[in-house]
């Protein structure tokens, strides 16, 4: 049973949590039967880079997740880090918890920087219930005093405070802390990798939970593949034969008919971003030149391999101390791939000299050719609110509850991560979050086929009007429709069918685009976005 509790604006979390460990001293069951939670989370990995999505990358770790739990289909989160992570936190949409942007204080409601210290996280909701909390990796909430992961509910933290840094050596260009402390870049090895630390300090906490009798919330919130591409020369080698001699439009289209056998799209669909691939362009470009281009997506792939590798000695650890049948383990990205190329940012602030390709100091970023591969079949890119930007992989294991090898094809969420977990640990929800838990639709989805899988299908997800807002980018999605207006423009208006977004249909609906635009504005000015 799911019990709300209430919540106002003025209302401090410590009444929230106060409220819940009431809660728990009355109706609560015990710890013992409350799941173990492990969410993993990649930076900026498109939707079809796992090999479940049509990859060719290998993801060993990931396909076998997605073959023994489930795989959905329609994830959409923000389209950016901060703001994604916000929802994932605390169960609420970014601007209502003061991160529509990044980690930066812009001074308005809205876009302050840091999480509403109001809004209580899911890992203060966890550790106020019983469980032990951990964060290995990526923060980026807020990197003042009062918004650190130790402030904010973790016992024990380690990892990257800011945004994107150098894999090697994050600092002093960004903050690194570890439980409480902000480190030193003396205070890392000297064969420091950000990736490889993430998972080495996830396997500490996994052996440190199994010592108590506490279930456990881990956080593992990687940096790959976010740029700058970084990665040992001998993985970067060991993907070099998926891209010599391959242009981008060719792995794009292998990839989408990957996803048709899957039956992850349907028959009919198309490349999104086929007019970005520029083949006759490509064909013309110096071999020199699509060296360089197929050794920047091989430089990517070994991020991510590298990172599924790291998932996998995860997933062993949690067999090994047979803690796997009753721990939720999530992956997820925190939005689509992303079409930056930071080393064409000549102001970038860097203590580093810039690096070759891979090495310490390289800023280089594999550009929009390859983050259009990344997110096939869908158009265009991370800040972007068309699809390509705002979908991301999704897959989630529950042996006890979710079905092997099913498949989850309707919309949903980040901010409905947060109350799904409450519910499945038996935990009141909090009424400030604005969703509904998923577990009930998750514990047996419909078997849909192929050419009906971007089709809205009743009665297997709440029932909803869902609205974005990213760096003057919106975005409207009902059970019919998805409207999209990029950097304030008109509204476009596209079959909730044309995931692609090719056909804009804004002609023929004018009276929905005023009803939604007024809807949208209403939700704008109560979530303090622009």
């Amino acid at each position: 049973m799911i019990f709300h509790i209430p919540f106002m604006c003025s209302t401090l979390r410590s009444s929230i949590l106060a409220s819940i460990a009431f809660w728990l001293l009355t109706v609560a069951p015990s710890l013992a039967d409350r799941p173990n939670i492990v969410l993993i989370l990649a930076d900026d990995m498109g939707w079809s880079d796992p090999g479940c999505y049509g990859s060719e990358i290998p993801t060993p770790a990931l396909d076998t997740l997605a073959r023994q739990g489930m795989l959905a289909t329609r994830l959409y989160t923000a389209s950016r880090c901060s703001p994604s992570r916000a929802s994932i936190m605390t169960g609420c949409e970014p601007h209502k918890v003061d991160v529509g942007l990044l980690d930066d204080d812009s001074g308005h409601p809205g876009y302050r920087g840091r999480l509403n210290p109001d809004i209580p996280t899911l890992p203060e909701l966890l550790k106020k219930a019983g469980y032990r909390t951990y964060l290995s990796g990526k923060w980026h909430l807020g990197k003042v005093q009062g918004a650190y992961p130790w402030d904010r509910g973790f016992d024990r933290s380690r990892g990257l405070l800011g945004g994107a840094a150098d894999y090697y050596r994050p600092m002093p260009d960004r903050p690194f802390g570890e439980n409480g402390k902000l480190l030193r870049p003396e205070d890392l090895p000297e064969d420091f990798y950000m990736t490889d630390d993430i998972t080495k300090t996830a396997l500490a906490y996994i052996d440190d939970a199994a010592k108590s009798r506490q279930p456990f919330f881990l956080y593992v919130a990687y940096t790959a593949p976010h740029t700058p591409l970084q990665a040992p020369r001998r993985e970067i080698e060991k993907m070099l034969p998926f891209y010599n001699g391959k242009s981008p439009h060719a792995i794009a289209s292998k990839r989408l008919e990957k996803q048709k056998l899957l039956g992850i799209v349907p028959p009919t669909a198309k490349l999104g971003m086929a007019g970005k691939f520029n083949p006759e362009g490509y064909e013309k470009t110096s071999a020199k030149r699509k060296d360089y281009i197929a050794e920047c997506m091989a430089a990517y792939a070994a991020q991510i391999a590298i990172m599924d590798r790291g998932i996998g000695r995860i997933l062993a650890s949690l067999e090994r101390h047979r803690l796997s049948d009753n721990t939720i383990v999530m992956f997820l990205s925190d939005n689509g791939a992303t079409a930056e190329m930071p080393q064409n940012n000549k102001n970038k602030k860097t203590t580093l000299p810039t690096g070759p390709l891979g090495e310490v100091g390289c800023r280089d970023g594999y550009g929009p050719m390859w983050a259009a591969v990344s997110n096939t079949p869908y158009r265009q890119y991370k800040i972007e609110t068309f699809d390509g930007g705002l979908s991301a992989p999704f897959i989630i294991r529950y042996p006890s509850k979710i079905r092997p090898g099913s498949r989850y094809h309707s919309p949903f969420l980040l901010q409905d991560i947060a109350p799904t977990c409450l519910a499945w640990a038996a935990l009141p929800i909090p009424a400030h979050m604005d969703s509904k838990p998923l577990n009930t639709y998750w514990n047996n989805p419909p078997k849909l086929p192929p050419s009906k899988v971007w089709d809205f299908i009743p009665n297997t997800c709440p029932p909803r009007t869902i609205f974005w807002e990213h760096q003057r980018n919106r975005a409207a999605l009902t059970s019919q429709f998805k409207l999209v207006a990029p950097n304030r423009g008109p509204w476009q208006v596209y079959d909730i069918r044309d995931r692609t977004e090719q056909k804009n249909l804004a002609s023929r609906h004018q009276t929905l685009v005023e009803q939604l635009s007024a809807q949208y504005r209403k939700w704008a000015a109560e979530n303090h976005a622009e």
